[in-house]
């Protein structure tokens, strides 16, 4: 009998980093929405856009939670800034 699960499926520990990294992409595109001018909006967004795009294929579970771990820096970063230009 033929397993019913796809060849291609993820194991749980890809699922979850998949799921991860799903929400840091969210995460810095509702952030972004926070910046008033528009060019700095769509040039932020080109930014993250191009960046996960650019890691789009990594396999490596180290490299993409080094990855996770730049990003979520980064977007600590993007709130500390947005937070200070608001006060």
């Amino acid at each position: 009998m033929a397993s019913k699960i796809p060849r291609n499926a993820m194991s749980l520990k890809q699922f979850m980093l998949h799921q991860e990294v799903l929400k840091l992409y969210r995460s810095f595109l509702r952030s972004i929405r926070e910046v008033e001018s528009p060019s700095d909006r769509q040039q932020l967004r080109e930014w993250v856009q191009t960046d996960f795009r650019k890691h789009r294929h990594e396999t490596d579970e180290i490299t993409i939670r080094n990855l996770v771990v730049n990003g979520e820096r980064a977007l600590k970063e993007l709130q500390q800034s947005l937070a200070l230009s608001r006060s």
